[in-house]
């Protein structure tokens, strides 16, 4: 038996398209679809993609940004792409010269909004000790407590939450890890089932497939540390 050479083969936008029509019957195995239906397909994936962004965080989703600290500035705009920042920021003293692998570097505490409201030194400077992403207005802007002078024109390294890439290029492939492709085909499917009026019971059984997959999905792309397993054995003594 001789095994392929690659193991890296993926299918495109255009093809998953396809196959999510095939699945549903509206095309045959041997057929290719419209450019109308096309692109339809893939303004659906875009709706699939960027309902998956409130599904929680997948590790491709989370990126690092640096940003460098301006004298009496406390607030950011940051990348169009970005819907949020996770977890805390790190400050970076002024001076360092890898990033990623500075000495010394200081966490920010994130705040919510309201404690962002009612913080009433809003005018202290020094060093950014906390933050708040605002998220009302996009893109993101992201607001620092204290107000860094020029004393502190350190730079921060955060975790961002990105959109995924744009599905409008039918050759290029999705920006997800390879085993999300049949969450999005089954998806996908759902939902062409629904747009044409197919039977209840159909949509419904596309619905449960696409369901099941994403929930696998789901629980694998989050990011992890190694597991532990912790034994535990109730003996006479555990009450006392």
């Amino acid at each position: 038996m001789t095994i392929a050479t690659t193991r890296t083969r993926e299918l495109d936008i255009a093809k998953i398209c396809q196959r999510a029509y095939q699945l549903t019957g509206l095309a045959n195995e041997s057929q290719n679809i419209s450019a109308d239906k096309l692109s339809f397909a893939k303004d659906i994936i875009e709706t699939i993609l960027d309902d998956l962004e409130a599904d929680g965080l997948r590790a491709r989703a989370v990126a690092f940004e640096t940003l460098p600290l301006v004298a009496s500035q406390s607030a950011y705009v940051l990348s169009a792409d970005v819907i949020d920042v996770v977890g805390q920021i790190m400050y970076i003293p002024p001076g360092a010269t890898d990033l990623d692998h500075a000495a010394g570097e200081i966490p920010l505490v994130p705040i919510t909004r309201e404690d962002w409201q009612l913080q009433v030194a809003k005018d202290a400077t020094g060093r950014p000790l906390q933050y708040y992403a605002h998220r009302a207005a996009s893109p993101v802007e992201l607001r620092l407590w204290p107000t860094p002078t020029s004393a502190d024109l350190g730079t921060l390294r955060m975790q961002v939450h990105r959109l995924a890439a744009d599905s409008n290029d039918a050759s290029k492939t999705l920006d997800l890890e390879r085993y999300w492709s049949l969450y999005i085909i089954w998806e996908l499917a759902h939902h062409l089932a629904m747009a044409n009026s197919l039977n209840m019971g159909r949509v419904q059984y596309f619905e449960g497939i696409a369901q099941k997959h994403l929930e696998k999905c789901k629980s694998y792309s989050a990011q992890k540390a190694p597991a532990r397993l912790v034994v535990a054995h109730r003996t006479g003594w555990s009450n006392r």
